[in-house]
């Protein structure tokens, strides 16, 4: 009886990992998912700014056929935005939202808010 032995091929015993390495594969994998999600949310905000600018320059055409003009700003103080009627004709500001009024009044409440927090640290 024969046996033939040209088919059988030598296999090598599985390359076992220390911990070490399994850690750095483990932390390269989160750093990978990690830049997966900071691209991702790149994205994200690029579509949604000029989505934004689309709408805004949209507004605006849309305004020009009642003579007004939309201004839109960012009070950096209060981190809020505030729109601008403007008669196309005049320059002159016919609403502004929220008003100056409001903003200014918003504005004191968060300093008189900020000066307590800081008086009882």
């Amino acid at each position: 009886m024969a046996l033939d032995i040209h088919g059988i091929q030598a296999v090598s015993p599985p390359i076992l990992e220390t911990r070490g390495e399994r850690v750095q594969h483990a932390e390269e994998a989160r750093a990978a998912l990690a830049l997966d999600q900071a691209r991702k949310a790149a994205r994200e905000q690029v579509a949604a700014e000029s989505n934004l600018g689309v709408q805004l320059r949209e507004l605006a055409q849309m305004t020009i056929a009642f003579d007004r003009r939309l201004q839109f700003s960012l009070n950096e103080k209060l981190g809020q935005v505030v729109v601008k009627v403007i008669d196309a004709d005049t320059d002159k500001v016919i609403k502004e939202i929220p008003p100056a009024e409001i903003q200014e009044v918003h504005e004191r409440i968060r300093e008189v808010i900020g000066i307590l927090f800081d008086e009882r640290a």
